[in-house]
């Protein structure tokens, strides 16, 4: 089995422009402290995108991150339960991901969930 190539400072501009020419507008990202979302390369790149609004949670602030949200509510799903295999362990995990993914209005709850404001900044284009 191969082990998953982990995103660089690198990658995190191609992901941008790539999510820009996807979606036709202007973009706004909620970061963590991974260190590639705050390495000089990313913040170098995102000041010279008029497009890009980059807001940055404080350092550790598991409240705010609405990933903790959809990974807290995906663990509901399969938490207590035995499981006979990986294989099984994986089938619930994927299932519980895609039921969220089916249902957006989730994924505005988690948003909503941490309080933090959902308007960009007066600032952004």
């Amino acid at each position: 089995m191969r082990t998953p190539r982990r995103y660089t400072k690198k990658d995190f501009p191609r992901f941008l422009a790539l999510l820009h020419r996807r979606l036709d507008g202007p973009v706004t990202v909620i970061w963590d402290n991974y260190s590639s979302h705050i390495s000089k390369h990313v913040k170098q790149y995102a000041q010279r995108q008029p497009w890009l609004t980059i807001i940055q949670l404080p350092s550790y602030a598991p409240e705010l991150n609405p990933v903790e949200l959809l990974w807290a509510h995906a663990k509901e799903k399969i938490a207590n339960r035995a499981f006979r295999s990986i294989h099984e362990l994986h089938r619930a995990a994927k299932s519980a991901l895609h039921y969220i993914q089916r249902n957006p209005e989730l994924l505005l709850g988690f948003l909503a969930g941490t309080g933090l404001e959902l308007t960009p900044p007066a600032s952004s284009p």
